[in-house]
């Protein structure tokens, strides 16, 4: 809405303010920082302090895992405001976020941004889609929607990754890290923070990954300890956020069981930027009766789900037809049981497609945890088309 908005935005400080977020939630970490620079620079009074310092680790954020994986700006960004704040005689409180935040990067300023080689013309690399195998105690059929596994190659072997858009970072297990030769740069690394299951992990590099006919330099690890989610599901590598944010645009085909990375990308859809990058997270714009709804979108999940807020803000309607179950289900480090309701399907429009999703959870269980989206999107959304548009270039999905 920014655009259409902005001639009737009288102060410079709100337009920065717009700017910064368009840009970070586009795709366009430069233009995002800049606004922070002119806010930080010409506007402090109008920000306040706490404001003021919110978005310079915003700042810190984009330069580094939040976009442009810029390891020593980031650094740098968190060493500056650390030594003002300290210098200013501000609590440690204040300060101790941004010299968190530098030790981390300052391990990784010499390890350069993720960036991706590959041959002038589309790249097609074969894809398997399977089912999620779960215990019969979790699920009674034994599996529980789908998965898609992209090959990768590394030190002359391949080896199955799943392709995860929820991912921020790729990650593997400690034992794949060592399969890989993966080197741990940082440990001590809080995984999930603020979310349940939350444990420490490590963080790492390798020279290089071979997709296709791709190369992937320097990508960005998550090495993950054994966790509770290894009682019922083994998970040993993921390619995450860290690899598609190299690419301008990528297409899954599910019934070819193909992913084409194009040499030229698709032009711009009518009903234009549908898809957000919060800090690695993705994030879908879609309608559903009547109403605009965010959903995280996340080829990881294998099916979908709607948000407690959603049920919450809803629940009048969605209980008059839906029915009420127990389901166990979780992520990295949780598994946990919880009710839900069940309902027989939810329409939604994204971009010009009309989906349904059929059997589809709403989360009735209040854990506590603020959200502030509808619902998580993934595989029960990407089997039922025939090609699924991802661009990151113009941050557009389109549904074929």
């Amino acid at each position: 809405e920014y655009p259409a908005l902005k001639d009737s935005m009288q102060a410079d400080f709100l337009k920065l303010m717009a700017e910064m977020m368009t840009g970070y939630c586009f795709n366009r970490p430069d233009d995002a920082i800049r606004s922070i620079d002119e806010l930080l620079m010409h506007h402090r009074q109008d920000l306040g302090s706490e404001n003021a310092l919110n978005i310079a680790q915003l700042k810190c954020h984009i330069a580094g895992l939040g976009g442009k994986f810029d390891y020593a700006a980031a650094a740098m960004t968190a060493k500056d405001v650390a030594d003002r704040l300290e210098a200013q005689g501000a609590e440690s409180d204040l300060y101790q976020r941004f010299e968190d935040a530098y030790r981390f990067y300052d391990r990784f300023r010499d390890i350069p941004a993720p960036t991706i080689t590959r041959p002038d013309r589309d790249v097609t690399v074969p894809i398997e889609i399977e089912p999620v195998k779960l215990p019969a105690h979790i699920e009674s059929k034994g599996w529980r929607g789908t998965t898609i596994y992209v090959p990768v190659t590394a030190n002359g072997k391949t080896y199955r990754f799943i392709f995860d858009t929820g991912a921020g970072t790729s990650f593997v297990s400690e034992s794949m890290a060592d399969t890989l030769g993966i080197r741990a740069i940082a440990d001590s690394v809080m995984i999930n923070a603020n979310m349940p299951g939350t444990m420490l992990g490590k963080m790492g590099t390798t020279d290089s990954l071979q997709i296709g006919e791709m190369t992937l330099h320097n990508p960005l690890f998550t090495i993950v300890p054994p966790n509770a989610l290894d009682s019922v599901l083994t998970v040993d590598a993921v390619l995450g956020m860290d690899f598609i944010n190299c690419l301008d645009e990528l297409r899954i085909y599910p019934k070819e069981k193909k992913m084409v990375f194009p040499a030229v990308s698709t032009t711009p859809p009518a009903y234009g930027s549908n898809l957000m990058n919060e800090g690695g997270s993705m994030k879908l714009r879609a309608e559903a009766y009547g109403e605009r709804l965010t959903f995280y979108f996340d080829t990881g999940n294998s099916t979908a789900a709607l948000s407690h807020d959603y049920y919450t803000k809803h629940k009048d309607r969605l209980e008059k037809i839906g029915t009420k179950e127990h389901i166990t289900g979780g992520g990295f480090n949780i598994v946990r049981t919880k009710d839900v309701l069940r309902l027989p399907e939810f329409k939604l429009l994204a971009g010009d497609a009309e989906i349904t999703l059929k059997d589809i959870p709403a989360d009735i269980s209040d854990d506590g945890i603020q959200t502030s989206h509808d619902g998580n999107i993934g595989m029960s959304l990407v089997e039922q088309c025939d090609c699924v548009t991802i661009n990151m270039k113009d941050m557009f999905l389109k549904l074929d």
